[in-house]
């Protein structure tokens, strides 16, 4: 495939109509070939940097479109992971994600194939999925827990949720307590501490929650804080996830290595893409460590990518939605998947399976 242009958007953040969210601006690329194809990417975008993001995808699609033949592996491997060798960071790896996963989606488009099947084929026809309920502002512990049940009356059959957001120990226990209560014992409930900075406050926090049943508890301290994460995982019975801040081989291998996790969440849109994901996954599964790839965007693109790359993983448990981000993606495309009884079906058309509304991008772009 020869890459004739290249077309980043940012989309301003939309708050959700019930008032729960006040989302987040996401960043979108557009490829297209000399034989009129079209692929779509996105990358993980942070507060503040999504312009530096599109500003790095420009770059690296100046390069891009010096290729005589561009795919995902030759775009990784000549250009994407020289440059990252030098000066690793998240914002670069997110463009680089970006860009790859759309050239997955015109290769797929190329042959005719949906991206799992260019990836070995999948293991499994469904992905099971949990229900991010992340809330800005503060909702109240009752609000949070009355937000669960209704996911779990939609269909998910795990949820998530942040309760050392609360201003105290008290009211955070009562967000887990009354979230258990709510969803009941059979319904997977994940704990997101979200990087404290009490660690004695947060070690007391993971004991008080353990009679609640937590599938995991996620990011309890900084993930490239190796030793205090093994320590703190070596202290309590719950399980210890963490990757989504973090991109490069060789942090994981370290985490691994220190025996820090025992679920890896790196972000398809931040981590290098689709072939990273890949072989982060594999590198766990030799350690016995299973995945549960991180989703900080819209239900859309990374979304779908999220969705072939959990299929062909015999370690993949979880993939995340954003529950509140459907909104958005509903009105920015239309993709082939289905949410029910907690699992999403896999796309079957060409592609990553999704089809943008360039018009709707085009009217809510920054």
């Amino acid at each position: 495939m020869k890459i004739t242009n290249l077309t980043p958007f940012l989309v301003g953040a939309k708050p959700s109509a019930d008032g729960w969210s006040n989302g987040h601006m996401v960043v979108f690329v557009k490829l297209e070939t000399d034989t009129g194809l079209v692929g779509w990417g996105e990358a993980y975008a942070l507060g503040h940097r999504q312009r530096a993001v599109r500003e790095i995808i420009l770059a690296l699609g100046e390069a891009l479109k010096q290729m005589p033949e561009a795919s995902p592996r030759a775009f990784l491997c000549q250009h994407a992971r020289p440059m990252a060798s030098k000066h690793p960071g998240i914002d670069y790896a997110a463009a680089v994600s970006a860009i790859e996963i759309a050239l997955w989606d015109l290769l797929g488009k190329s042959v005719q194939l949906p991206v799992h099947a260019l990836l070995g084929g999948a293991l499994v026809d469904r992905v099971p999925v949990y229900a991010n309920a992340w809330d800005s502002p503060l909702q109240a512990p009752e609000a949070i827990a009355q937000r669960c049940a209704r996911m779990c009356a939609e269909g998910f059959r795990a949820v998530k949720i942040y309760p050392l957001r609360q201003p105290t120990l008290e009211r955070a226990e009562a967000c887990v307590r009354l979230t258990r209560e709510a969803v009941g014992p059979d319904i997977d409930m994940m704990l997101d501490f979200a990087v404290q900075d009490d660690r004695r406050r947060t070690l007391r926090a993971a004991h008080l929650f353990e009679p609640y049943a937590p599938y995991w508890i996620e990011e309890p301290v900084a993930g490239d804080d190796l030793d205090s994460l093994a320590e703190f995982r070596a202290g309590i019975t719950a399980r210890i996830t963490t990757g989504e801040r973090q991109s490069g081989m060789r942090h994981f291998r370290d985490v691994l290595a220190k025996r820090a996790a025992d679920v890896l969440n790196p972000d398809i849109a931040g981590a290098g893409g689709i072939l990273t994901m890949l072989e982060i996954g594999a590198m766990a599964d030799a350690h016995s460590v299973l995945i549960s790839p991180h989703s900080w965007n819209s239900t859309t693109v990374a979304f779908l990518a999220m969705l072939h790359t959990c299929a062909v993983m015999p370690n993949a448990i979880y993939a995340e939605l954003f529950y509140d981000y459907q909104e958005l993606g509903a009105q920015l495309a239309s993709c082939d998947w289905a949410i029910a009884d907690g699992f999403v079906t896999l796309p079957r058309q060409p592609g990553l399976g999704v089809t943008m509304n360039e018009d709707v991008l085009r009217s809510m772009a920054v």
